[in-house]
């Protein structure tokens, strides 16, 4: 039973993924408003941003930065209006794809129906997740450390998560990592509150997580903050540390550093400490490597 529980999770891993991509269709209408700006996402993977003058129903003609050009509707895979909030001088910025998450910690917002996205920490730690509603996501994750027993010498957990309250510059979620590893039995990881005031350029996040083992809580909370600010078109600054509470007070975990931003893939690279009480950080701090794929 445990083994088929392990297998699940890694089929969910895999599926997650081409879930989010079948449940994105093209939107394309046939009419779209004109002198607004959007971002064609074509067939070939490519983006392209421009304000609509003219269209017809086979082709779209957009005032770029490189000039007036047509594109055939048949190339362009989906488009989206592009918000005044993402131009900056008139350059586009394209939002977060990987919002949802900090370096490894929560925010407060949830993916929309129909998105996903794929991450890899560390080469050796997978997860995928998937937005079943626009207030609910479910994600799911394991280690890929190579073995002769490979179910039973590995982790794997799930991630839901639920939105409470969902707006442009005010998030709030719950949710839970439930995870289990291949020789024990039960359940343990942790649920927790995440809540982020800010936009899509600079956001503060805040919240608390309580560890359980089996069917119970363990411990006091441990406090999350965090937040990110962008500071050009593909480059945010992030941090996110962990102050812990209760008998393990006097303890901080400080997460600091860049998020690399494209239209659909992140590249985090940061640094992890370890301070308080009789714990002497590390300079600059170990390192941290991630990347997330948004589909």
């Amino acid at each position: 039973m445990r083994r088929r529980s392990m297998r699940f999770v890694c089929s969910l891993v895999l599926w997650l993924p081409l879930c989010a991509a079948v449940a994105q269709a093209p939107a394309l209408p046939p009419a779209l408003p004109i002198d607004s700006t959007y971002a064609l996402r074509l067939r070939d993977g490519s983006t392209l941003v421009g304000r609509l003058v003219a269209q017809s129903a086979d082709t779209l003609q957009l005032v770029t930065s490189a000039g007036r050009m047509a594109m055939a509707r048949a190339s362009v895979r989906e488009v989206r209006l592009v918000h005044a909030r993402e131009l900056h001088d008139g350059e586009y910025w394209p939002e977060d794809p990987h919002g949802t998450r900090l370096f490894f910690g929560p925010t407060g917002r949830t993916l929309a129906q129909g998105e996903g996205y794929f991450s890899d920490l560390y080469l050796f730690f997978v997860n995928a997740a998937v937005g079943v509603t626009d207030r609910f996501m479910i994600g799911a994750g394991m280690s890929v450390f190579p073995s002769g027993d490979f179910f039973g010498n590995n982790v794997y957990y799930l991630t839901p998560k639920v939105s409470l309250v969902r707006g442009d510059a005010f998030n709030v979620s719950v949710g839970a990592l439930a995870g289990f590893a291949g020789h024990t039995t039960g359940s343990a990881g942790m649920v927790y509150a995440a809540a982020t005031n800010g936009g899509p350029d600079a956001s503060f996040t805040y919240g608390a997580g309580w560890a359980y083992g089996g069917d119970r809580l363990k411990g006091d909370a441990t406090l999350l903050l965090g937040g990110t600010k962008r500071v050009s078109r593909h480059i945010a600054l992030m941090t996110e540390d962990y102050v812990f509470t209760g008998s393990a007070g006097g303890y901080v975990l400080p997460m600091y550093g860049v998020r690399f931003v494209g239209d659909r893939i992140t590249t985090d690279l940061g640094l992890v400490n370890f301070a308080g009480r009789d714990a002497t950080p590390i300079f600059p701090g170990l390192p941290w490597v991630g990347f997330a794929l948004r589909f």
